[in-house]
């Protein structure tokens, strides 16, 4: 053999001692130490959790209405004559006992100064017979036909004084003016609306609950109120229950249910739709993020929590209420671990890390 060819000879055998003693041995033994031996543990996988703890929460009943006024009346006429005077208008704020409408007085004043002169004649002569009644000058007969006529002359008296207050209609109560009737010159008679007043203050918030709901409800309970629309917010107060139905509307059959709101502005409007939450009993349950909730291979809704020694557990939930930090639910024990991260990654029944969050949900 030639020179070179011993060279080419001896540069394939190096070339064959560096292949195998190098990459195929690094490449074997990667090779075994990916491939697990049939005794070793799983590798586990790593989600995060918050340990939850039960809170005891109030459970409200909320009952969707409207707003009403506590009391609504015509104000009308209980004489006839004409309309001398209005004043009323519609959105005014009236005092109890504030004028709204006069009468024309007419003869009214003048039969009042007959029936006071009529009534002190009949008292004076009544007075001298009791005078002389006891003197033994004045029967009793003619003492008693006197009496009685002092007595009709005072109820005359009194009558025309009434006739005569009649011709001016005043405001039964405080409130606001919804609806004014009359005009200056208006003929009216006995009967005939004036105005007609509202009282919201205090305003009333009336819904209907069902059979099973009214059970809980009572005379004087303390209730929340959300109603309308205020600048974007809605207006939120307290009040009582001042009303609950014993018998039910026979079209629905459920109950009428009246809230008292008494520290409310003037301005408060009557039809406005409000939310009622009535407190009816306390439970304990959890505060959640909604991105905890899961479903199992029924259907349920529920969460996955991690047990002792890491075994993750399916638990179904009941969501018993919502605020904006998260979900109120019940159905997990008193104390749970709640997977946050990760659960869609695991099953129940697989083993994992878990890392607790801190912090709330």
């Amino acid at each position: 053999m030639t020179r070179s060819s011993w060279v080419s000879m001896a540069i394939v055998s190096g070339m064959a001692l560096w292949l195998f003693s190098g990459d195929f041995t690094a490449e074997t033994a990667g090779a075994s130490e990916a491939v697990r031996s049939p005794g070793s543990p799983p590798q586990k996988t790593l989600v995060q959790g918050i340990e939850s703890r039960a809170t005891s929460r109030a459970v409200t009943l909320d009952v969707l209405g409207r707003t009403e006024a506590n009391r609504q009346v015509e104000v009308r006429s209980e004489v006839a004559g004409i309309i001398t005077e209005v004043n009323a208008t519609r959105g005014q704020y009236v005092e109890a006992g504030d004028a709204l409408c006069k009468i024309a007085v007419d003869n009214r004043s003048v039969r009042l100064q007959e029936a006071e002169a009529a009534y002190q004649s009949a008292a004076i002569e009544y007075q001298g017979a009791k005078d002389l009644s006891e003197s033994g000058l004045q029967s009793k007969v003619v003492l008693a036909k006197l009496k009685a006529a002092a007595v009709r002359s005072r109820a005359t008296l009194e009558t025309a004084r009434l006739d005569l207050a009649k011709t001016t209609i005043r405001a039964p109560f405080s409130g606001f003016i919804e609806r004014r009737a009359v005009e200056v010159g208006d003929l009216v008679t006995a009967g005939t609306s004036c105005a007609t007043v509202l009282e919201v203050a205090p305003l009333l918030v009336v819904g209907q609950v069902s059979e099973k709901e009214v059970s809980w409800l009572q005379i004087g309970q303390s209730v929340t109120v959300a109603m309308g629309e205020s600048g974007g917010k809605s207006v939120t107060t307290e009040g009582v229950i001042s009303f609950v139905a014993r018998t039910p509307d026979p079209a629905t059959r459920s109950y009428r249910v009246e809230a008292r709101l008494e520290n409310l502005s003037g301005a408060s409007r009557v039809g406005v739709t409000a939310r009622m939450s009535v407190p009816v009993a306390k439970e304990m349950a959890h505060l959640i993020s909604p991105a905890s909730l899961t479903l199992n291979a029924d259907g349920e809704i529920g969460v996955k929590t991690v047990l002792d020694g890491g075994l993750v557990s399916f638990v179904p939930v009941s969501t018993v209420g919502e605020e904006t930090r998260g979900l109120w639910v019940t159905g997990l024990p008193g104390t749970a671990v709640v997977i946050t991260v990760g659960h869609q990654e695991v099953v129940p029944g697989q083993v994992v890390d878990v890392r607790i969050a801190e912090g709330a949900v």
